[in-house]
C-alpha cells in the first residue's frame, strides 16, 4: 500500500489512475473527472510525462466553442513490465504484460510428483521467475514486480499462505519472503481464483459490472503425490461493489457443497473415488455439475451477481456447466422479474490464473494512496 508524503501525491496517483483506466483521455477530462484545477493537471502530467509513463497519442476534434484541440494521453505500455506465476499440484504458468495488459511472453510447463516434492513451491517459483526475468532482459523492459496466484488460503497483506491442500502447506508459510531470496523484485501473491477475477477485469475493463463470480473448476491430482487421484477442484473469486472479496480471514471463496458428507475426500457429496471418473462418465459429470450449479445459483440471485465466469476446466465441459448455472439461476429465481446476469466461458484459458496474478500487481502500481493507516 502506497503512504502519502503530501496532496501533489493524492493528485498525481489519481491522475496516473484514471488515465491507466481510461485510456485516451485528455487534461481536460481529468480536471472535470477529478475535480482538481487544470493547471495543476498540466503540472502533474508534464511530470508524468518527463518521467516516461505516460505519452500523448492522438488530437481530438475542436469543440463549438473553438479554442486549441485536446490531446489525448495514456499509459506508456511499456515503460515496464509485470510477470505473472500459477502454482498449481500439476504445473506452472508464467507471462509477462506490458501496463496495457498485453501479453509479451508466456510458457506452461507440467509438473510430476516427484519433482515438486524435492522443489515445493520456492523451486516452481524459481523456474518461472528465471524464465520471465530472461524474457524482460531479452525484450529490454524493465522488470517492476511479480504476481504470482495458488489454490490456497492466502493473507495477501502478509504475504503469508495460511493453508493449502493442494500444495501440502499444512502451517502459515510466510512464501513471499522464501520467494524474496530468488526475485530482485516486489512480489505480491494471491487466491488463484481471486486472481482470475483480476484477469477479468484487466480484459473487460467495464466498470459498470460490479458483482461477479469466478468459478474456478479444475480436473486434476488432488495433491502432488504419488498415487493421487483425480479430483474436481473447486475455488470461488468474489467480486462484490467492485472489491474483490477476501473476507477477514482471508478464506472468501472457500468451497464445500452443502451436501457432502462425512468421510468423503472431495468437495462434493459424490466424493473423490466417483469424482474420478467425472472425464470420463457423462451421467456422474451431469450429477457433479448439477450440485454445483445448484450452489452458483444461489449465489447469484442471494447477492444479486451480474456475471459469473467459468474456467479451468475444458471447453466442452465448460459449456455444460454453463447451460445448467443458466438453468438451475432461472429455475431458483422467486419472482416474475427478469433476472439481468450472463454465465460466460473464461475469457484467457488456461493463462487465467497467472494473467490475474500479473493484472493484480499493475492493480497495486496503479493503486490510489491510503488515507488511513499507510503501510509504506
Amino acid at each position: 500500500m502506497k503512504s502519502i508524503n503530501s496532496l501533489s501525491d493524492i493528485n498525481v496517483s489519481r491522475i496516473l489512475r484514471l488515465i491507466w483506466q481510461q485510456k485516451g483521455i485528455s487534461r481536460v477530462e481529468i480536471a472535470s473527472k477529478l475535480g482538481i484545477d487544470k493547471s495543476t493537471v498540466t503540472k502533474n502530467v508534464a511530470t508524468l510525462k518527463e518521467v516516461g509513463i505516460i505519452h500523448e497519442i492522438a488530437e481530438g476534434v475542436t469543440g463549438p466553442q473553438g479554442g486549441r484541440k485536446p490531446i489525448f494521453l495514456e499509459i506508456t505500455p511499456r515503460f515496464a513490465c509485470v510477470g505473472g506465476v500459477e502454482i498449481n499440484p500439476e504445473r506452472f504458468v508464467c507471462c509477462l504484460l506490458d501496463l496495457h495488459g498485453s501479453v509479451l511472453f508466456q510458457h506452461q510447463e507440467m509438473i510430476t510428483p516427484d519433482v515438486y516434492q524435492k522443489i515445493q513451491c520456492k523451486g516452481v517459483f524459481e523456474k518461472a521467475y528465471n524464465m520471465i526475468a530472461y524474457e524482460a532482459e531479452r525484450l529490454n523492459v524493465s522488470l517492476v514486480g511479480i504476481g504470482a496466484g495458488l489454490p490456497a488460503m492466502v493473507n495477501s497483506d502478509a504475504g503469508t499462505v495460511i493453508r493449502s491442500l493442494p500444495l501440502m502447506i499444512e502451517n502459515e508459510y510466510s512464501l513471499v519472503n522464501d520467494f524474496k531470496k530468488i526475485s530482485s523484485v516486489p512480489i505480491y501473491i494471491e487466491n488463484d481464483a481471486r486472481c482470475c477475477c483480476f484477469s477479468e477485469q484487466m480484459v473487460h475493463e467495464d466498470l459498470s459490472i460490479k458483482n461477479v463470480l469466478f468459478l474456478l473448476t479444475e480436473y486434476r491430482v488432488l495433491q502432488p503425490k504419488e498415487g493421487s487421484k483425480n479430483n474436481l477442484s473447486v475455488g470461488m473469486g468474489l467480486i462484490i461493489n467492485g472489491k474483490i472479496l477476501k473476507g477477514p480471514e482471508y478464506s472468501a471463496g472457500e468451497f464445500k457443497s452443502l451436501l457432502w458428507t462425512e468421510g468423503k475426500e472431495g468437495q462434493f457429496q459424490a466424493g473423490e473415488d466417483s469424482l474420478e471418473r467425472i472425464g470420463y462418465d457423462d451421467d456422474l459429470m451431469h450429477d457433479v455439475f448439477f450440485e454445483l450449479a445448484q450452489h452458483v445459483a444461489f449465489l447469484v440471485n442471494t447477492l444479486n451477481l451480474q456475471a459469473v465466469y467459468i474456467g479451468g476446466i475444458e471447453a466442452k465441459y465448460a459449456l455444460r456447466l454453463q447451460e445448467l448455472i443458466n438453468d438451475r439461476i432461472n429455475y431458483q429465481w422467486p419472482y416474475d422479474l427478469q433476472r439481468k446476469f450472463e454465465v460466460k466461458i473464461a475469457s484467457l484459458g488456461s493463462l487465467s490464473v497467472a494473467y490475474g496474478a500479473a493484472s493484480m500487481f499493475i492493480e497495486q502500481l496503479f493503486a490510489l494512496p491510503s488515507l488511513a493507516a499507510p503501510s509504506g
